[in-house]
């Protein structure tokens, strides 16, 4: 009777072990789902956001070309800016030698 008893209690322990132990693995398979889920997700926002950065790179202006044409824009407003002054200068002139003609023929009688 006593083994019996005995026997009986193991049997139970252990089949409480038992659904103990399937629970543990079954939340743990859960837990690891869960975790799986959560990295795939975050690897795809970093994949986005490298694509992203890729896209950028695609469409930005290399900085040699960039340089190119901004110096080629400086030449042209230089040579803008020389031509418009070498007209004032021009124009200056003009008036200037207006002015002279005007007072030669007040002075002469």
């Amino acid at each position: 009777m006593r083994f019996e008893s005995q026997e009986r209690a193991t049997t139970t322990a252990l089949a409480a072990q038992e659904k103990a132990v399937a629970a543990a693995l079954a939340a743990a398979d859960r837990a690891v789902a869960k975790a799986e889920s959560a990295s795939e997700r975050r690897f795809e926002s970093v994949n986005e956001f490298r694509g992203t950065l890729l896209d950028q790179a695609r469409t930005f202006m290399p900085r040699l070309e960039y340089e190119t044409s901004h110096k080629a824009l400086v030449e042209k407003v230089e040579a803008v800016q020389k031509f418009l002054w070498m007209g004032l200068g021009a124009m200056v002139a003009v008036q200037l030698f207006i002015g002279f003609v005007f007072v030669f023929l007040k002075k002469t009688p």
